[in-house]
């Protein structure tokens, strides 16, 4: 995941499963009053309990969510030219995450040694297929999911990154919001998804709303500098891959609704770093490598990430650009694995509207956010369009979730 990870929920998710967990009283019981009133009071031991923890995860991914975003800004800074090792060290963090919690979770018993293999088992034939070359890609193992998802994770974190350091905090966090619309397009196409047009409107209010984040770079004079307006739509465009990444994996747990989530973000997360030098000619053709061979840059990457400012980065302005790493890059990387946790955890207790409005307040707060002061970044402005796209992009969300809603409610009165 990139730096500001973004979840997609499925737009079918139970919004009443919270429901569903509560323990009921048997309506048959012939228990006496006082076996009754003692568990009804342990009912309400329990609810209570549960929404404690669920206000807690719903904090913790604000907070984290919100801290995610100013830190991987921050974290950008010194190693602006060295997006590539960034795009490396995230993949080696996610696969010690991942796999550390699997293997935890393995050992002591939480995980089936079946599921363990699932990314390598063949299939058995699909019967329904159609033409020969899906039977046999039925027959497949699932790995191949796994191998089209490293590519799309890596692909679009690099990218994500590319352009992370020459965009403002409030623009990353607004241009970001692309992921609900290229999420709509790949379960379309990938799922069958079928979104009614109150789905359609609200994703098109939400691009007029990222559009409207443009509007002070496309009023700049043509010979001006520093117009990050190629930057914006270049992170805008790294969401695409993300959101095939995402498609995918939900894709993978429709068919295997019980399969263990740290088996496919640890697994995801191998293939993203196996495909790793592939990104190699990606960073040369978008000039990444700021004209130098590709063994000196490599070897002025690893300096910079140790805190040593090579030669070439150094200027009269900036002396020691790279003196703050590794410490950046540290505290960035606790809070985005600590708010993909927090959003896991969260997806498996709250409701799919909890969960949606916790994701969605990290925008604005976010925005908010990076008007403070911080190191390395200072504070960034905040102009009357960037006011108007996150109004609008709001908006836009809520008119979405709303859309779900009424979507969910027609489903269930026509299977009742």
């Amino acid at each position: 995941m990139k730096g500001g990870a973004s979840v997609q929920i499925n737009a079918t998710y139970d919004d009443e499963k919270v429901d569903e967990r509560r323990p009921l009283l048997d309506p048959n019981c012939t228990s006496t009053p006082e076996v009754v009133a003692e568990d009804s009071k342990k009912q309400k031991e329990n609810i209570k309990h549960h929404e404690i923890i669920v206000g807690l995860l719903v904090l913790g991914v604000i907070v984290t969510g919100s801290l995610n975003k100013v830190s991987s800004k921050i974290m950008s800074e010194p190693m602006a030219n060295y997006s590539f090792f960034l795009s490396l060290f995230n993949s080696i963090a996610y696969i010690l995450l991942y796999y550390g919690i699997l293997l935890f979770r393995y050992y002591t018993g939480k995980v089936p040694e079946g599921q363990m293999t699932y990314p390598y088992r063949r299939m058995p034939r699909d019967p329904t297929a159609g033409a020969l070359k899906n039977k046999l890609w039925s027959t497949l193992p699932p790995l191949k999911y796994f191998i089209i998802i490293g590519f799309m994770d890596s692909f679009g974190n690099i990218l994500g990154l590319i352009a992370q350091p020459y965009l403002s905090g409030p623009m990353i966090s607004l241009v970001q919001q692309s992921m609900v619309v290229f999420s709509i397009i790949c379960a379309i196409l990938i799922l069958g998804t079928r979104y009614t047009w109150g789905q359609f409107g609200s994703a098109a209010v939400v691009i007029i709303g990222a559009s409207i984040a443009f509007m002070p770079n496309l009023l700049k004079e043509p010979g001006s500098d520093h117009n990050p307006i190629s930057y914006a739509l270049l992170m805008s465009f790294s969401n695409l891959p993300s959101a095939i990444s995402f498609t995918i994996k939900e894709l993978i747990f429709k068919r295997e609704k019980n399969l263990e989530l740290f088996v496919v973000n640890s697994t995801g997360s191998l293939f993203q770093l196996i495909w790793f030098p592939a990104m190699i000619p990606i960073t040369l053709l978008l000039k990444q490598t700021n004209g130098m061979p590709l063994l000196p840059y490599i070897k002025n990457g690893f300096l910079c990430f140790a805190g040593i400012t090579p030669e070439a980065d150094q200027n009269p302005l900036n002396p020691n650009r790279c003196h703050p790493d590794p410490y950046p890059y540290l505290i960035y990387i606790v809070f985005n694995l600590g708010y993909n946790i927090f959003i896991l955890l969260l997806l498996k207790q709250a409701s799919a509207l909890q969960s949606f409005m916790a994701i969605k307040a990290v925008l604005p707060i976010s925005v908010f956010l990076f008007l403070i002061k911080w190191p390395l970044i200072g504070a960034s402005g905040i102009d009357q369009f960037t006011v108007y796209s996150l109004i609008i992009i709001l908006i836009g969300l809520g008119l979405f979730r709303y859309s779900t809603i009424l979507k969910e409610r027609k489903l269930k009165k026509i299977n009742e």
